[in-house]
């Protein structure tokens, strides 16, 4: 008889758990909905949050060629230095260009939406990435081979 006492009390636990789970995943989500939906009554909250939009990729290729730009420099061959330099120069300043315009056009247009933009353009944004994989598959072939650790303890 004891026994069943335990398991209907862990039934009864494990079933109200889960019942107010449910309750507070709902209203957490009708908080969120509420939240937001005063957010949208506040002007400047939606032109700060495509500012913050618009600065995404910019920022995040930018770190990126930024990154591989100092690590050229300590890159063995100088004919892939010239190569990924050029590249990354021009890359980087397609990138601020392109945020710049982006930028003009939202103060002029007040577009909302990403539609419109030259750096959320899927053919930039592509050959922006072929440029980053390109430029390290180039530097890769063209340094020495690393010691993997069995040929490091041997040494």
């Amino acid at each position: 008889m004891e026994d069943n006492g335990k398991y209907l009390r862990l039934f009864g636990t494990l079933f109200f758990t889960f019942i107010g789970f449910l309750l507070a995943f709902a209203l957490l989500m009708l908080g969120i909905k509420f939240f937001f939906g005063l957010l949208s009554y506040i002007p400047w909250f939606t032109y700060a949050y495509m500012i913050l939009i618009l600065m995404f990729p910019t920022s995040l290729f930018l770190s990126a060629y930024i990154i591989f730009f100092r690590k050229t420099k300590f890159h063995p061959s100088r004919p892939v230095k010239m190569i990924s330099y050029i590249i990354f120069i021009t890359a980087i300043a397609f990138w601020i260009w392109f945020f710049i315009s982006d930028l003009m056009l939202f103060f002029k247009s007040h577009n909302n939406g990403i539609e419109g933009y030259e750096t959320y353009n899927l053919l930039f944004l592509a050959i922006s990435v072929f440029c980053l994989f390109l430029v390290g598959i180039i530097q890769a072939l063209t340094t020495e081979k690393e010691k993997d650790w069995m040929e490091r303890q041997k040494i």
